[in-house]
């Protein structure tokens, strides 16, 4: 057994949204890692008992505090963030301790889409905002790259969703809808990731003697029309599909934001930036750890292969 001298220590912040969830699960499983997982309330939580029992450290923090973060950061080698930056100081906060601490990792929330897709979502401003922060803080780091959640297919499905507390959604495809609209011509490539192989991912690339600026993953990168043709072939039916110019979406993006639905907008203009080529990433980290992820159809069997 490594003993706790020889393990990388890390931290994970945001461990109980989904994205988290599935990534301290996979880091407390690495017996090559030293996991830290902090918690703003001192209130005992349920969700992390698991962690607890599987050796991870929990440790209550004042994001409001520098000198508090930095306190807790102390001997740490890598910092993971999956907190949401709507308010930008905590996740500030957060970067000036790690550098006062002398961290030397850092990996902010991005798990989403390239650079420039996420430049073109209103909501992902303080992600744009915080990445340039993190590029001039003098501490080695990297964007975890995802695509789409894959997680987003079990969207009513009749096998439970149970991987994470992660808030699904159909967010460009809804299998289970009687109509389906797709974004498109449906033939555009689009990378999808589920949640379990984000963690997975992540977990490899901490060992990593160093990372690059960009450490993207990949379940599959595919096609909608695709998508489409492995889900008639589980379900055993066809579907009647209405294909959106992305002229449209822009139109219903604006509509959306006209109205205050910043959600609605959102999805909106992620279906567009998919039209638009944006939603491919390249799969650095396929290439250079032993992550064997799950594709598209493994998943959609998984999840509505038991309805015909």
């Amino acid at each position: 057994m490594m003993s706790t001298l020889n393990k990388i220590p890390v931290v994970l912040v945001g461990v109980t949204n989904g994205l988290g969830y599935s990534i301290a699960k996979a880091l407390i499983v690495n017996p090559k890692l030293s996991v830290t997982l902090f918690t703003r309330s001192s209130e005992a939580n349920p969700i992390l008992e698991p962690f607890i029992k599987g050796g991870a450290t929990i440790k209550n923090v004042d994001y409001t505090s520098v000198d508090s973060l930095s306190s807790a950061l102390q001997g740490i080698h890598t910092v993971i963030s999956t907190i949401f930056p709507v308010d930008l100081t905590p996740t500030r906060n957060l970067l000036k301790a790690a550098v006062a601490a002398g961290v030397k990792r850092f990996a902010p929330s991005e798990f989403a889409f390239n650079e420039e897709a996420n430049a073109e979502f209103d909501i992902f401003k303080n992600k744009k905002e915080f990445w340039e922060e993190v590029r001039a803080s003098g501490l080695e780091y990297a964007a975890f790259r995802t695509g789409v959640f894959l997680d987003f297919f079990a969207t009513g499905a009749p096998v439970k969703y149970e991987e994470a507390p992660l808030n699904i959604i159909s967010l460009i495809l809804d299998i289970g809808a009687e109509e389906k609209e797709i974004p498109g011509t449906g033939d555009e490539k689009v990378t999808f990731t589920s949640a379990h192989d984000i963690g997975e991912f992540v977990s490899a690339a901490v060992l990593l003697e160093k990372w690059p600026e960009e450490l993207g993953m990949a379940g599959e990168t595919t096609t909608l029309n695709q998508v489409v043709h492995d889900a008639e072939e589980i379900l055993g039916r066809k579907f009647e599909l209405t294909y959106v110019t992305p002229q449209e979406l822009r139109k219903r993006a604006d509509e959306k934001g006209a109205t205050g639905d910043w959600f609605g907008r959102f999805i909106c203009q992620v279906r567009a930036a998919l039209v638009e080529g944006k939603g491919d990433i390249k799969p650095y980290l396929n290439e250079v750890t032993d992550v064997k992820p799950t594709g598209v159809k493994e998943f959609l069997k998984k999840y509505w292969g038991t309805q015909a």
